[in-house]
């Protein structure tokens, strides 16, 4: 019976380990990859569908502070990309792989003043420079990008 009970264990531990592809860290039954180089929004939107991933959609408070703790330990001075733009319909921040349009009262952590739309900016990241809250920027500047997993039917995993 204890043989029969450890190896049960050691199946869960290992299909726990192999849910995320290498390079990908699991947080909370989500896999999450961060880059180590940088992209405009538009060339790390096809980096993570490369990776058979999209851009990280923010979908509660718990899952920002983590992603807030990790990219804010990851370098002094990156900031990253998520898959959040106003692209389409200016002032309508839809989150691109899902369509999912967000509402006044879901979840956003946007710095003080954003979104702005200073300069035709019209892609979302974590920025450095507050403190990596949300902004509003350029889809052409070239920055960091988290990455969030699917699984094979197609919804994140967890």
């Amino acid at each position: 019976m204890l043989v029969l009970i450890s190896a049960i264990l050691i199946c869960a531990i290992e299909s726990t380990i192999a849910a995320c592809p290498h390079g990908f860290e699991i947080n909370d039954g989500t896999c999450y990859f961060f880059s180590h180089g940088e992209e405009t929004w538009f060339g790390a939107y096809e980096s993570c569908k490369l990776f058979g991933s999209m851009l990280v959609e923010v979908n509660s408070a718990d899952e920002n502070i983590y992603l807030y703790n990790k990219t804010s330990t990851l370098g002094d001075s990156n900031s990253w990309w998520m898959g959040l733009t106003d692209k389409l319909v200016e002032g309508e921040y839809v989150w691109e792989t899902s369509k999912h349009v967000l509402v006044v009262d879901e979840y956003t952590d946007w710095a003080v003043g954003e979104p702005n739309n200073h300069h035709d900016e019209n892609c979302v990241k974590f920025a450095h420079s507050k403190g990596f809250l949300w902004q509003d920027t350029e889809c052409d500047d070239e920055e960091h990008y988290i990455c969030e997993k699917l699984d094979d039917s197609g919804e994140i995993v967890g």
